[in-house]
């Protein structure tokens, strides 16, 4: 089950949210300015608690990659990447690392993430993850979203978790809810 088809969510807000602090912090106000005209939006600023209509998230994350001439996958993958490791989300990257102490602890851990989240937001609807283990230190994650980019978003994430905790590896979409 893909949770509300109809109506804008949490996960909506905090993507568009997120979105707008990659896009100002990495490439400045103007083209955040830009990227808010193409997408038709009626603000420049997004509320983290607010609800926004199913699709801003998707439409806004396709004009930031029209604008810059990327890929929209990139633009998603590079904002999971940012929330990690930029300075000011240091909360976002401790709160990951009590997955475990390796990153196969970590990934194990995944589907408890919207348990640990829902302490901090009761309300917040995370997308269903599930973690199946192909072999050793072979892993296959589901992200169920309604939310086309954020399987993405989790790409980024993962990457430089990944990098956090030492580990080489190859993370890879194999389609739009595997990774």
């Amino acid at each position: 089950m893909i949770p509300d088809l109809d109506t804008g969510s949490e996960m909506d807000a905090l993507l568009l949210r997120s979105l707008q602090g990659y896009v100002r912090d990495t490439f400045g106000a103007p083209l955040w300015q830009a990227v808010c005209r193409r997408a038709a939006l009626t603000t420049e600023t997004f509320e983290p608690m607010l609800r926004y209509d199913p699709g801003t998230a998707d439409r806004v994350a396709q004009s930031a990659a029209d604008i810059l001439g990327r890929p929209v996958e990139t633009i998603w993958e590079d904002m999971g990447t940012y929330l990690v490791t930029n300075p000011g989300h240091e909360g976002v990257r401790r709160l990951l690392r009590f997955g475990g102490a390796s990153f196969a602890d970590f990934l194990l851990s995944l589907e408890e993430m919207p348990g640990r989240a829902r302490l901090a937001m009761p309300d917040l609807r995370f997308p269903e993850m599930a973690l199946a283990e192909l072999g050793p230190d072979r892993f296959e994650i589901r992200c169920l979203s309604r939310i086309r980019g954020l399987p993405r978003v989790l790409v980024g994430i993962l990457t430089a978790m990944a990098d956090d905790y030492g580990t080489l590896c190859l993370i890879e979409a194999v389609d739009e809810s595997r990774i």
